[in-house]
């Protein structure tokens, strides 16, 4: 009944009833004790989703102190932090372990996302670390946890690290560096110093560390994007995670006067893995959800927009995940700037190969948004669209899937770029000496036979002779002078899998498949550096590791390619 609608206030709940009438009710009060709620995992009603293929979820903490306008829990509503208690935790984490032991032991995956905004900023972190520390070695789970770190107390983030050892990414998601950009969105509580002063110290702890960056924010512009990823570079993150601007409906940034101040330029899109058919009723019911991305501004063209994106593909393949980690250490060593590297890499003549994956990329770039997300909406409704999103033909994260396309098809123009690169940065800095000159050209072979073909023949071993020790200088942490990884002779260097390795990719291929669509998506859930082929000596089938020769026995024998 209308009348009843009327007096019953439910909160959080708006509707417009037949009549016109508004009905905006306040909304409800947060749980603040969240153990309260009843464990899904604990009860048992999510175990038939222990299948292999999805990952278990938990939460330990709701809410975000601080005020981020291109988030939603950077309102108010969302500023303290509500918690659940150590033990269901722990329970939690033991019951999931127990399970994840037998899907890892029949193939399955075996890892974990953590939803809390800022995981390891607060003590009671830590005893969730040591909770998780026990789970891997009681039950081998997790071996790899996705989830946002904090943005400040680094120190504790740091501990929380070391606790979990290699399983935990270290997140400094700065977003942008431009002080007016920063401003603009609310972010000068954040320490942008700490989260820079993050990337040094997951190196000194052996840590892999990520950071976030956020195209198009109020105030940006190709110049003040550009000197971000560059900063963010030099700081030493091991990968830059590079995104559009999303206009998300909650958040400050979404509301007609944000948009309007800012002259943001909105287009639509369908939400990655967020669409389906459903019966509802008996009715067949097409879902989709639809997104909003900002393309330009009044301080970044279209043009601008797309130059940025050119160089988060270039970025996304040639600085993350250490596919050329040795350049990247010889630079460093020799005080050369990566971010020059990259510049120079943007602007040189690609190969026929790669030319035609960036080329599909730009137009993907331009084509996967809509003016108007009605017309878009009546696209999703037509018969076989939605399983075109399903199967993967439509609707796919455009950077994991261009970077999956050039490993498997285009491994040697990748490789001939970094070096056509590398040998002009040593030319610009009048170091072009016959040993600096050899060293890259052997690091980009090392990498070159590391790479090729690691999600298609597993069992091939590659063959090159070299006359520096590439691995053992990329495992070195004391690395100091090119010299002290000469052989005395030339070594014949094989390049193959370790059964671990195999395993792994095996998996995740069972999970996800080996189309493009499946490589990337393995690809945003693995540090791929784990998965190079290693060089061993041809002699004696013996692995060089941190310059000495180390015993590892490989097998190749009773896999299939």
């Amino acid at each position: 009944k209308l009348d009843d609608v009327k007096k019953s206030k439910v909160p959080s709940a708006h509707c417009i009833l037949n009549d016109g009438t508004v009905i905006l009710t306040p909304p409800a009060e947060r749980i603040k004790h969240l153990s309260e709620i009843p464990s899904p995992y604990l009860d048992g009603r999510l175990d038939e989703f222990f299948d292999g293929t999805l990952m278990p979820l938990v939460q330990t903490n709701r809410g975000c102190p601080f005020t981020c306008t291109f988030c939603v829990e950077g309102v108010g509503y969302y500023n303290k932090i509500n918690k659940y208690c150590h033990e269901k935790i722990s329970l939690e984490l033991d019951y999931i372990g127990k399970k994840m032991k037998s899907i890892r032991e029949k193939g399955g995956r075996n890892d974990l996302f953590i939803a809390d905004s800022n995981f390891g900023m607060y003590k009671e972190d830590l005893a969730v670390a040591r909770e998780l520390a026990k789970t891997q070695e009681k039950y081998g789970w997790p071996n790899y946890i996705n989830v946002a770190t904090g943005k400040n107390v680094k120190h504790r983030i740091l501990e929380t690290s070391k606790i979990i050892g290699g399983a935990l990414r270290l997140s400094g998601s700065v977003q942008s560096l431009d002080p007016k950009v920063q401003e603009n969105i609310k972010r000068k509580n954040i320490s942008a110093e700490g989260l820079m002063d993050l990337a040094l110290s997951a190196s000194e702890i052996g840590a892999n560390s990520y950071s976030e960056i956020i195209l198009g924010l109020p105030g940006d512009s190709k110049k003040a994007h550009f000197n971000t990823i560059k900063t963010v570079i030099e700081a030493g993150f091991n990968s830059l995670y590079l995104f559009q601007l999303m206009i998300l409906p909650g958040s400050e940034m979404s509301t007609l006067e944000s948009v309007e101040k800012y002259g943001m330029n909105i287009k639509y899109r369908i939400l990655p893995r967020c669409y389906g058919n459903f019966k509802v009723k008996g009715e067949e019911v097409v879902s989709a959800e639809i997104e909003q991305i900002c393309v330009s501004s009044n301080t970044l063209s279209y043009d601008d927009y797309l130059s940025c994106r050119s160089l988060h593909l270039i970025i996304t393949l040639f600085y993350n995940d250490g596919i050329f980690s040795s350049l990247l250490k010889f630079f460093s060593m020799k005080k050369l700037s990566i971010w020059r590297w990259i510049e120079i890499l943007k602007d040189l003549e690609y190969g026929k190969d790669f030319q035609e994956i960036a080329d599909q990329f730009t137009n993907a770039t331009r084509n996967e948004l809509w003016e108007n997300p009605n017309d878009l909406w009546d696209f999703v409704r037509k018969e076989g669209v939605v399983k075109k999103y399903i199967d993967g033909e439509l609707g796919n994260n455009l950077l994991f899937t261009y970077k999956s396309m050039a490993i498997v098809r285009a491994v040697d123009d990748l490789s001939d770029l970094a070096h056509e690169a590398s040998k002009k940065i040593l030319e610009e800095n009048d170091i072009n000496s016959e040993e600096n000159k050899n060293f890259v050209a052997e690091c980009v072979n090392y990498h070159r036979n590391s790479v090729k073909n690691i999600f298609s023949k597993l069992n091939e071993i590659s063959k090159s002779d070299f006359k520096y020790n590439i691995k053992g200088f990329i495992d070195d942490v004391n690395a100091k002078d090119i010299s002290d990884y000469e052989y005395d002779v030339k070594q014949e260097i094989k390049f193959a899998l370790n059964e671990n390795q195999k395993e792994v990719i095996l998996n995740f291929i069972k999970v996800f498949g080996a189309s493009t669509k499946g490589i990337s998506r393995i690809l945003s859930r693995v540090y791929i550096n784990k998965l190079f082929r290693s060089g061993i000596t041809s002699d004696t089938g013996e692995i060089i590791k941190d310059n000495r020769v180390t015993e590892k026995n490989i097998s190749i024998s009773g896999l299939q390619n």
